[in-house]
């Protein structure tokens, strides 16, 4: 991408953006959603031109933008053959082999030297690497966004010095982002993405290491921990309608009548919330605002914000489960490691199994697997899942344009 290149004009009736949220192996239900959405998006004259994520949407966003320039149908079969070959070894390495050892040499040598450097990960996710340089056209991606195929590509992190989240985008319509937003804590870096942006979007905090990113230096985490769903980024992007595809659902979970009778929380129960908390809970408010301002407008209220900054409505379509659904995916994970693991597959999948047993038994278990469990046998069936919940969307929609896109605030 050149600085000097002229900017690419926005499509007739503004941008559409694709705000791709953080869910470890779960990133393979977006890559089902969107497989079904955008053939059906380019269909109607609406291909999306910005793609922004997180974590695995981050994964998510480099996948379809470097191929933003291929049909619709043949880049969504691409990106999911993509997710369907991967396993957990191109992500990292086997943990009983390699992180059992290292945490006891950690804990040894803090020991006999306590100002050694301390362990950055549990897990060594250089397979990670090698799998985002071959799945990842680089090249092909910086060319999408010189020709203005993609108009902005976007991943977000947090920087680990002050906890602010950092968006890297590239593009021309990258240009136009502010410094920072204040009154969010997020900072924006115009710059040509590259393997360790993705690398920081994705590095879960405590099991998958930091990742440091040059020129300044710095220190980045999963953009997850603070910014799981970049809606307000993709909009600074210049987006006039929003995709926002995600693993969990929109609305709050009903009340529970009665709690009398529910057994003490286990650890991985207070885990699962949250993580629930965090992949969820930001991205709905978000999503709530959203339309409540679009509500405001439409409804003939003030179009200049207290800051003297104009407001616009932003139609917006939300791809994900659908409410009273629950955790499919966590369900799908269980059945998954019930029928496809059991006897001489056990063996073969120590690292699994381990995870498994650690987890104990219990409705969160399913959850919290979900987000690690980088294998086929999982990641066709999450992919599957994401398709059936499009297609819901799509067929209640039909051909009207009202019903596909939404103002309201859910």
């Amino acid at each position: 991408m050149s600085e000097d290149e002229p900017a690419a004009p926005a499509p007739v009736g503004g941008d559409i953006g694709v705000v791709l949220a953080g869910g470890g192996a779960r990133g393979a239900y977006e890559a089902g959603m969107l497989a079904t959405l955008l053939p059906e998006l380019d269909r109607r004259g609406q291909r999306p031109t910005l793609f922004t994520g997180t974590s695995a949407g981050a994964l998510n966003a480099v996948l379809f933008a470097a191929r933003a320039h291929l049909p619709a149908q043949q880049a969504a079969d691409e990106v999911v053959a993509a997710w369907e070959e991967l396993t957990k070894n191109q992500v990292f390495r086997p943990f009983l082999l390699t992180a059992l050892p290292m945490i006891f040499r950690q804990c040894l040598t803090r020991v006999l030297n306590p100002s050694s450097a301390p362990l950055a990960g549990l897990l060594d996710t250089s397979p990670l690497r090698t799998t985002l340089r071959t799945k990842v056209d680089w090249d092909q991606l910086h060319a999408n966004t010189a020709t203005g195929a993609v108009r902005g590509v976007a991943v977000a992190t947090t920087a680990c010095g002050s906890g602010r989240t950092e968006i890297f985008a590239e593009g021309h319509a990258a240009a136009g982002l502010p410094a920072s937003d204040t009154d969010r804590a997020v900072d924006y870096t115009r710059t040509a993405l590259d393997v360790d942006h993705v690398m920081a979007s994705a590095a879960i905090p405590v099991a998958f290491p930091p990742v440091r990113i040059e020129p300044a230096g710095c220190w980045y985490m999963d953009g997850g921990v603070r910014l799981n769903a970049p809606i307000k980024p993709t909009i600074s992007l210049g987006a006039r309608r929003v995709v926002i595809v995600a693993t969990t659902p929109l609305r709050d979970l009903p009340r529970l009548p009665d709690c009398g009778d529910e057994p003490v929380p286990s650890v991985q129960d207070v885990v699962a919330q949250i993580l629930t908390g965090l992949m969820g809970d930001r991205m709905v408010e978000d999503s709530r605002t959203l339309g409540k301002v679009d509500e405001l407008l439409e409804s003939g209220a003030k179009r200049i914000s207290p800051r003297g900054r104009p407001y616009t409505v932003v139609e917006y379509l939300f791809g994900g489960p659908m409410p009273g659904q629950g955790d499919q995916l966590g369900e799908k994970a269980e059945y998954v490691l019930d029928t496809c693991f059991r006897g001489v597959r056990r063996l073969t999948n120590p690292d699994l199994m381990f995870l498994a047993a650690l987890l104990g038994p219990g409705a969160s278990r399913g959850e919290l697997l979900s987000y690690l469990f980088f294998e086929p046998e999982f990641t066709r069936e999450a992919i599957k899942l994401g398709r059936r919940d499009a297609q819901i969307i799509l067929d209640e929609a039909g051909d009207d344009p009202d019903k596909l896109w939404r103002t309201d605030s859910a």
